[in-house]
């Protein structure tokens, strides 16, 4: 009886080793998949919905140059600037936006504001209910803007769990090589 004892033991023990060394190697996974945000997807017009807030991004404005209000001059892109203008709102509390980047087809992320540090109206915090007037600023290489899409996120302490909408401009190649052929010159951006 102890032979065949020490055999099931064995066994036993061998397929614990097998299943601990496989969920080890799972584990990390599991870990990178579990703290990425919850995305919500939609396009430029419509209406973006997640559990913390809403988005509607009405337009975009493509421009050489910008100045604000009440600036001392104007700043100039190396490429272009991307003013995005939208609506949002929040959905049951108070929402600040946590971050807001532009991401293009090839993997490259654009934070708002670029080299020159200028931000546009980002940072207001938007109640339950109300829609309010918002506004993005970007500054990428004219080579860019096909396949753009601006992703929004919500702040505070975990905000990578939080929710985040991708909004899709909707920019093919053709209407990329236009903008980009035509941008604005001294876009005024408005405090």
């Amino acid at each position: 009886m102890s032979r065949a004892l020490s055999i099931v033991s064995a066994l036993v023990a061998a397929s614990l080793c097998a299943a601990a060394m496989w969920l080890w190697r799972l584990e990390p996974e599991l870990d990178a998949n579990s703290q990425n945000p919850l995305q919500t997807h939609g396009r430029i017009g419509k209406i973006v919905k997640n559990d913390v807030f809403s988005i509607r991004v009405e337009r975009y404005d493509v421009a050489t140059s910008i100045t604000k209000q009440f600036g001392s001059g104007p700043e100039v892109a190396d490429g272009v600037f991307m003013v995005v203008h939208f609506h949002a709102r929040a959905e049951r509390e108070p929402y600040t936006m946590g971050h807001a980047r532009l991401e293009t087809t090839d993997g490259r992320i654009y934070k708002e504001g670029g080299r020159i540090g200028v931000t546009a109206k980002s940072g207001e915090t938007y109640q339950p209910l109300l829609w309010s007037p918002g506004s993005l600023l970007f500054e990428l290489p004219k080579d860019r803007l096909a396949g753009a899409r601006v992703v929004v996120g919500a702040g505070g302490l975990l905000s990578q769990l939080s929710a985040e909408s991708v909004i899709d401009l909707r920019i093919g190649k053709a209407k990329a090589a236009q903008l980009a052929a035509r941008p604005l010159t001294g876009y005024q951006l408005g405090d």
